[in-house]
């Protein structure tokens, strides 16, 4: 199986030192085949804390996917910087791709940068793809075909159950686009709850959505720091979400998914949870 170890959201500028360094520990000791961490890699996009995050960066598992978020973006008190440089500084710590990605045989990942830093809407902290972002994506994923299908965004499909909030938008054209592709697996984060589910439109391809809570900032929103460690194979995927407790990451559960002729569903009636999105 592949293994992928997908964090999100660790928030340098109000992050966790010890569950920092205790995340690390840990994840050295899962030898992935992948690493993804899906954005919002500092509070403020602040110099300082885009040091800090490339040095928490250089020392996860190789090889890795890194993509920003929304709090990667200059805040509004550093007009120019937002308006006109809006990723100069991710661009000069941590990559200047910001859209990577990863493709090596029977496994195909690719990325799309959900946040703007501006735009003609009230709330710009939700995520916006625009038309040439998914022309773009439609290319990439054209490509190795018969691989396992990964797409990484920072911004989330899945709404949490107890309150609303915006996920991605348009979340009807990725869809569609994640159903003509044949999308496997989705990583995201964003809202720092952990959340894990197949999603599709009506009467089409499913895909798998591991929604990661935030790995170690002090910015909870109801539940621990985690992560997910992801075991995908051709006709399965399992996912092991972990928790910090006390001084360590454990493992909380585990979900299981198995890939039908329409796409995938879930194989745990206890956590089973499978949403359809209507365009």
């Amino acid at each position: 199986m592949i293994r992928i170890l997908h964090l999100s959201d660790p928030h340098f500028g109000a992050s966790d030192p010890s569950v920092a360094g205790r995340f690390l520990t840990q994840a050295a000791g899962l030898s992935p085949d992948l690493t993804v961490l899906s954005g919002d890699l500092t509070m403020r996009a602040r110099r300082s804390e885009m040091v800090e995050a490339r040095r928490f960066i250089e020392r996860l598992p190789r090889p890795r996917l890194v993509i920003p978020g929304n709090h990667d973006i200059p805040a509004f008190n550093q007009i120019f910087h937002r308006f006109f440089s809006p990723f100069a500084r991710y661009r000069s710590a941590i990559s200047r791709n910001l859209q990577p990605i990863h493709s090596v045989p029977g496994l195909h990942v690719v990325s799309i940068n959900s946040s703007k830093a501006y735009g003609p809407y009230p709330d710009w902290s939700v995520g916006r793809l625009s038309r040439r972002d998914l022309r773009r994506a439609d290319q990439q994923l054209s490509r190795a075909p018969g691989s396992f299908r990964v797409l990484v965004v920072h911004h989330p499909l899945i709404a949490p159950e107890d309150h609303r909030r915006d996920v991605v938008q348009p979340l009807g054209d990725l869809l569609a686009l994640i159903a003509k592709h044949r999308v496997d697996l989705v990583l995201c984060g964003h809202f720092h709850r952990s959340n894990l589910a197949t999603v599709g439109p009506p009467d089409a391809w499913r895909c798998v959505v591991s929604q990661a809570a935030t790995v170690c900032s002090t910015r909870l929103q109801g539940e621990p720091p985690g992560f997910h460690f992801i075991g995908a194979g051709a006709e399965r995927i399992e996912i092991d979400r972990y928790v910090f407790r006390e001084d360590s990451f454990v493992l909380e559960n585990n979900f299981s998914f198995v890939r039908h002729p329409e796409g995938w569903a879930s194989a745990d009636t206890v956590t089973r949870r499978e949403i359809t999105h209507i365009a």
